[in-house]
């Protein structure tokens, strides 16, 4: 892991990550335990179940981060903004809101059935500390060229620094699809 400070890229994808921490804290803070299970639909998730849907999602794809980085040489990237081709950059932009198009999660990522407000919370922090801690180690390799394979589907391998950005992507686009909170707005999109 990289001793020192992170590169811009990493750090901008850091704060996005503690952003969604953040916003999931007061989430919880501000909402009752019968709100945050509260559906706003028949078809749609409460609260809880976003959180427990991210959680389960960052959590699957933390061991698919930690055998890409295994496999991979050591090489930081180039300096500068990555470019991970059309194909992700377009990937990216379907996980951030506005929703334009809408996916059924794959089953491993399913929130569970009336998950635990508290127990959900904490996974979720965690969950998302431990992908903080894989954006370190991330310093000292190429985010372009490191393939991860993706836990939903093995033939897709997005370049590593767009799994990583994915996770945060992934996290507004669900966030955004909660009702206001009244009296106040949750933490900003991006640190």
């Amino acid at each position: 892991m990289s001793n020192g400070p992170l590169p811009p890229v990493l750090e901008d994808y850091r704060r996005q990550i503690e952003t969604l921490k953040a916003r999931a804290r007061t989430l919880a803070d501000r909402l009752t335990r019968a709100q945050m299970g509260a559906r706003p639909a028949p078809e749609a998730w409460s609260p809880v179940e976003i959180l427990d849907h991210l959680r389960r999602t960052v959590e699957q794809y933390l061991p698919a981060i930690d055998a890409a980085l295994a496999r991979a040489e050591k090489t930081a990237s180039p300096p500068g903004e990555p470019n991970y081709g059309w194909v992700w950059r377009l990937f990216l932009r379907t996980l951030e809101p506005p929703i334009r198009q809408r996916f059924r999660a794959p089953k491993a990522f399913a929130p569970a059935e009336n998950p635990d407000v508290d127990a959900t919370l904490a996974g979720f922090l965690a969950a998302h500390d431990a992908l903080i801690e894989r954006i370190h180690r991330a310093a000292d390799y190429d985010l372009e060229r490191v393939k991860v394979v993706s836990p939903a589907n093995s033939l897709l391998k997005p370049p590593l620094g767009c799994a990583l950005l994915a996770m945060a992507a992934h996290g507004r686009r669900h966030f955004s699809q909660l009702p206001p909170l009244p009296g106040a707005e949750l933490p900003g999109e991006r640190g």
